[in-house]
């Protein structure tokens, strides 16, 4: 496979790269949101606040490409969380998560003060957290049919 490759996403890219979350949300997760969890995250990833704040530097998103095309993704809100990981399901397996989180600890050590990063995971996500060093800080919740589990990892690379 030829090199994928890790940067921040471009304005002009935002809208190709919500529609490669929610198109591999309703391909492995939806199913164990049903309807108001679907809906809820529709509404997420559709948002002009969330965009707004893109725009504006307060939420940042990285992607992963090979050649021209956008393969996986990687939003970061409030300094440190993990709100969005999603690669495109023909690349699973294949490193491109765990390569985006890499990246993204490099970023919170070279450009904030944060040494934790945490993340909402999906019960579909969590075993690829775990291998990746994050454990467990919460309960399993469901909020607006939206189920996770809160996680953290303490020691970023």
């Amino acid at each position: 496979m030829e090199e994928v490759s890790i940067r921040e996403a471009k304005l002009t890219e935002w809208d190709e790269v919500m529609e490669l979350a929610f198109r591999v949300f309703l391909k492995y997760e939806a199913k164990e949101y049903g309807r108001e969890g679907t809906e809820a995250f529709a509404v997420f990833v559709t948002d002009n606040m969330l965009k707004k704040a893109f725009e504006n530097g307060h939420y940042k998103v990285f992607v992963a490409t090979l050649k021209d095309k956008i393969i996986g993704m990687l939003g970061l809100r409030n300094g440190n969380h993990v709100s969005l990981l999603f690669v495109d399901g023909d690349y699973h397996k294949r490193g491109i998560g765990r390569e985006l989180l890499k990246y993204t600890e490099r970023y919170l050590r070279e450009h904030t003060s944060f040494s934790r990063v945490t993340v909402n995971a999906a019960p579909y996500a969590r075993q690829f957290y775990y291998r990746c060093g994050f454990k467990d800080c919460g309960e399993k919740t469901c909020k607006d049919g939206i189920v996770y589990i809160p996680m953290e990892k303490t020691k970023i690379m």
